[in-house]
């Protein structure tokens, strides 16, 4: 390496703006950071998108039902985490859920719609009150779980609407498909929890 290749690679490194490490820092303001949290976290967006597929396979009542009480158990859920600040993992409870939620997906199971609200309401406030916690350690404010918020309405509205509307054959086994990916992706996140633990 020349001598001034290595003085432009000791100044790129010397220049190197400081990493965010949870809150995305869009530059769009704190609503926009909190619905980009969200986006880019995978782990919530696939709990999430479980969520919501599984109950949009239950039908137009319970996804209707999703759309008003998922957003509701994460704001409620968030701001618990928001202001009590309590260091917490809930890596298998999520991973359990994800079982659980996906496993009913790829089988195809109906239940009623008291037992998929009662999922949706438990499963979206675990979800917001992980994200409450994050934001709070990341010193976000309010405003930036408004945002995620946000990204849950639009995201249960979506996705619901979508199942609901479309029983075509082959998109019905490309959401039980989904189901299993989900399925599965709890089920190696345990094992990840065994193995570390």
């Amino acid at each position: 390496m020349s001598r001034s290749a290595g003085v432009v690679l000791a100044l790129t490194l010397c220049a190197a703006t400081p990493a965010q490490a949870h809150l995305v820092n869009s530059g769009l303001g704190p609503f926009y950071d909190g619905a980009l949290h969200l986006l880019f976290t995978p782990m919530d967006l696939i709990g999430l998108g479980t969520l919501c597929l599984f109950v949009g396979s239950q039908g137009a009542e319970a996804s209707r039902l999703l759309v008003a009480v998922a957003p509701t158990a994460w704001l409620l859920a968030g701001a618990i985490g928001f202001l009590s600040g309590v260091d917490a993992s809930f890596a298998l409870v999520n991973a359990s859920m994800l079982i659980v939620l996906g496993g009913s997906v790829a089988l195809d199971l109906k239940t009623t719609t008291i037992v998929t609200t009662i999922a949706a309401a438990a499963f979206g406030g675990l979800l917001g009150l992980q994200s409450g916690l994050e934001l709070r350690s990341a010193d976000a404010d309010w405003v930036a779980l408004m945002g995620s918020v946000a990204v849950v309405l639009a995201m249960t509205i979506l996705v619901s609407s979508l199942l609901v509307s479309n029983t075509a054959f082959a998109f019905r086994v490309v959401v039980r498909v989904l189901g299993s990916w989900a399925a599965a992706t709890g089920l190696l996140s345990i094992g990840w929890i065994v193995a570390a633990g």
